[in-house]
């Protein structure tokens, strides 16, 4: 951050997120949930049908374009890595949050490593999202029950400025596709 500028960090005492801590409640500094890794779909026959059809289509028109059997090969071997992914389940991971920072699982994120947080609801689902301060290091996320809402971005707002943020361009198109 530089000099002068301006944070936004999570109030929590602000009237719109008035919670346990602005009613002068002892505030807990840690909250651990368990939640799924990431939304599972149900995929039917449809579904695989319609990756085989599209791959195979992709990997025609690569082919007719390039006369080139590496890239053919490779859209074939991605639309089979793809199949592969979306059947597995996803698995539950416990999550702590305290003042220290984030731990999902077996990893441990320090607050230093991200730049802000945000909020973001998808249908009734709610995700803790981490934006990182390196450039190549993935976001970190976290759904949540809209229950713990609260205790979470307060917890987190002592640390982070918030960020307004929507489900991005990718994440639309992979519930779309229900990737």
């Amino acid at each position: 951050m530089k000099p002068g500028e301006e944070t936004n960090f999570y109030d929590p005492e602000d009237d719109d997120n008035a919670g346990p801590a602005a009613a002068g409640a002892d505030k807990d500094t840690t909250v651990t949930w368990t939640a799924s890794e990431y939304i599972e779909h149900q995929r039917g026959v449809t579904w695989y049908g319609s990756l085989a059809l599209a791959t195979l289509v992709l990997a025609a028109a690569i082919y007719f374009l390039t006369k080139d059997y590496f890239a053919t090969g490779t859209i074939v071997v991605l639309g089979i890595i793809v199949g592969a992914f979306v059947g597995h389940k996803p698995r539950q991971v416990q999550f702590e949050l305290s003042d220290s920072g984030l731990r999902a699982a077996e990893k441990s994120y320090s607050y230093n490593l991200f730049k802000s947080f945000a909020v973001v609801r998808e249908g009734n689902l709610i995700s803790l999202n981490l934006t990182p301060i390196k450039r190549f290091m993935p976001p970190v996320s976290a759904y949540f029950d809209p229950k713990d809402e609260q205790k979470i971005t307060n917890i987190i707002g002592e640390h982070l400025p918030y960020e307004e943020r929507k489900p991005g361009a990718v994440d639309r198109l992979s519930l779309r596709l229900r990737l």
